[in-house]
């Protein structure tokens, strides 16, 4: 369902809105999978505080599912790409070359980049609109999900008497799907309204941050084993 706006600076700050909400979902996620992948190089420095690595991974990925319910949420009133995508579809004056050139005034490349439409087309409009719907499988889990488990949790799951998560089953590729479709619709509709988006270069700055505290925990297991083999050879020492 459509969201009233009156200006094309609300359509702005739905855009705003919307991104962090799809930054957010794929920075868990990638933080997420960089962890586990760097378990087998690391694997005893995260046995050094494997409560808190487990339940660091085990947030990363509920955040993630938690974010990606939020862009894909099909609720009426609730910000999502399809609420978005139908409030476009209801302002497409506010796509006009008159008001691009207005919201990049002072942007050297104006000229260029107005010369050709940037006013969506309905039938582009209408196949995203389907895409990030229920009429998509991988949205449907992704909901069944949210309904079940995100948004609340179904007391019939834990009285055994619900198998709904287990015969709709999201897989990683799923995930990755979704959140690399997520990527490409915002991205879409975000440069066509301000020439802006959410670039993959500088999306995925500072995913790595976590890979410094292994590595300076890896030097300091270093330096304790050499400690340890310096007590032994001075006790060896002092007995002889």
């Amino acid at each position: 369902m459509k969201i009233e706006i009156k200006s094309g600076d609300e359509l702005n700050l739905l855009l705003e809105a919307l991104k962090t909400e799809i930054t957010n979902a794929n920075s868990y996620h990638r933080l997420f999978l960089g962890l586990i992948k760097s378990r087998p190089a690391h694997e005893r420095e995260f046995q050094q505080s494997e409560v808190f690595w487990h339940l660091t991974q085990k947030a990363l990925m509920e955040a993630r599912l938690i974010n990606l319910c939020r862009v894909y949420d099909q609720h009426s009133v609730a910000l999502n790409l399809v609420n978005l995508l139908e409030t476009i579809k209801a302002n497409l004056h506010f796509f006009s070359e008159a008001d691009f050139r207005k919201r990049l005034k002072g942007n050297a490349f104006v000229d260029y980049l107005a010369k050709d439409s940037r006013i969506p087309q309905l039938d582009d409009i209408e196949r995203d609109i389907k895409s990030v719907s229920c009429k998509q499988e991988s949205v449907k889990k992704l909901m069944i999900w949210r309904n079940n488990i995100a948004a609340h949790y179904n007391a019939q799951l834990s009285l055994r008497k619900n198998q709904v998560l287990e015969d709709n089953p999201l897989s990683e590729a799923e995930i990755e799907q979704l959140l690399e479709h997520s990527l490409t619709i915002f991205n879409k509709y975000s440069s066509l309204y301000n020439n802006s988006g959410l670039w993959r270069e500088h999306l995925w700055l500072g995913q790595d941050d976590f890979k410094s505290l292994l590595k300076f925990m890896g030097l300091g297991l270093k330096k304790w084993d050499e400690g340890k083999k310096e007590i032994q050879h001075h006790s060896l020492a002092s007995k002889n």
